[in-house]
């Protein structure tokens, strides 16, 4: 890691403190490529003749999904073609993908691409560790899941961030019979289709009839149509009272084909695809979250080109929220003496609870006691003439501290 830091460092003298400034994929048309020889994925970028500085700094990231099977860490090796000060990549990992870091920087007689424009990166080792698998690799963005590149030319002056057009995800699928891959099919071992990201697991499901694409966004191509790449979705996100059915309501934008809907969780900026819009008309959407949560959420809607890739406008302003914890169960009064012992299961992730009593089952309530921990599973309240019943909810604060309810679970008889 320290290394890996350094490297960083050192990438970071050639570049001044100026933003990132974003390049259309008009201006540019970037492109990564992926070929398959085995396990083995080939890796080349092509930047066109319209960038006209020499390029001496780069910087891109793979995503590879394991979709079946198991598979070790994949190894990244550069090619000796690649002429660089600096050659690394750092490769980090979850239940399900691993994401490859790679990262050039050299001084200015250290040119990346040569006069035509391609340049063969290095190769990704893929490591199934069975004979039955299958494995996608392909691009991922430097901050998001579209498509991207940074740059720095040999004047050093600013970073350039631009999409990666027209990419493909590249499927490699081993069986009992053997191994095979190949571009846009092949002995039906592998498959390239428009570029997408893998579905997170595991997904929120939803709540009315889905829609949602078995994969996730493609890289972006050429502006088609009237859409307005610089639209920024209009969102609101709410949730009933006591529910985790979390419900977006949106404005239509003109020239979309669709929209996808991301979230994050807690503090985390690790945003994931959770729905995916075909219908353009739509304007609202139900997805179901996990109980007792807070979640960041974005939108951004997308145009599909001639070729089936896609091309993505602004992300909505971020929407946080926190959903209710879960319906209490196991409920006990007990009457001992002058007292009444309450009794209940833990609620996950909640933060206290709250005891209501009546004198009727279907009467009037009111508040006897407050528990500030989630932990604490049982209480006590002194026998009055008017607690004959009782019911409670759990608790857990949001964003802004306040207590999101869940909703009271039956009510229960005080018995002895």
């Amino acid at each position: 890691m320290k290394k890996w830091l350094s490297y960083i460092l050192l990438s970071a003298l050639l570049i001044t403190a100026l933003p990132l400034s974003l390049v259309k994929a008009a201006e540019t048309d970037c492109t990564g490529k992926l070929a398959a020889s085995g396990n083995n994925i080939n890796v080349s970028l092509l930047f066109p003749q319209a960038v006209t500085e020499n390029i001496t700094s780069l910087r891109f990231k793979l995503k590879v999904s394991i979709t079946d099977g198991k598979m070790d860490e994949p190894v990244f090796q550069f090619t000796d073609t690649v002429k660089s000060e600096v050659k690394d990549s750092k490769i980090t990992s979850d239940d399900t993908n691993y994401i490859v870091d790679v990262i050039l920087s050299g001084k200015k007689d250290k040119i990346i691409f040569p006069a035509g424009g391609q340049a063969d990166i290095g190769t990704i080792s893929l490591k199934p560790s069975g004979s039955i698998y299958k494995i996608s690799t392909q691009f991922t963005g430097i901050s998001n899941e579209n498509p991207s590149a940074e740059y720095v030319t040999d004047s050093g002056q600013s970073a350039k961030e631009v999409p990666l057009v027209n990419t493909e995800v590249l499927t490699i699928t081993g069986s009992s019979q053997g191994q095979s891959s190949s571009v846009g099919g092949g002995g039906g071992f592998a498959t390239q289709k428009p570029n997408a990201t893998a579905t997170p697991s595991p997904a929120p499901s939803t709540t009315d009839t889905p829609d949602v694409t078995p994969t996730g966004t493609p890289a972006p191509s050429e502006e088609p149509g009237s859409f307005d790449l610089n639209q920024k979705p209009s969102m609101s996100v709410t949730a009933k009272k006591g529910s985790r059915i979390v419900t977006f309501k949106w404005k239509i934008i003109d020239g979309a084909d669709g929209y996808i809907f991301y979230s994050a969780s807690g503090k985390s900026s690790n945003y994931k695809k959770i729905r995916t819009i075909l219908k353009p008309e739509r304007i609202s959407c139900n997805v179901t979250m996990d109980f007792a949560s807070s979640y960041s959420f974005r939108m951004c809607a997308f145009k599909t080109a001639e070729d089936g890739s896609r091309v993505f406008g602004q992300y909505s302003k971020i929407k946080k929220l926190t959903t209710a914890p879960a319906k209490i169960k196991g409920v006990k009064a007990r009457i001992s003496g002058k007292k009444i012992n309450l009794s209940w299961k833990k609620v996950k992730n909640a933060k206290g609870y709250q005891i209501y009593a009546g004198k009727k089952k279907n009467g009037s309530y009111s508040l006897v006691k407050t528990l500030k921990k989630g932990s604490v599973l049982k209480t006590t309240v002194k026998k009055n003439s008017k607690y004959k019943y009782f019911k409670a909810r759990a608790y857990v604060n949001n964003a802004s501290k306040k207590r999101v309810y869940g909703n009271f679970c039956t009510s229960v008889k005080a018995k002895k």
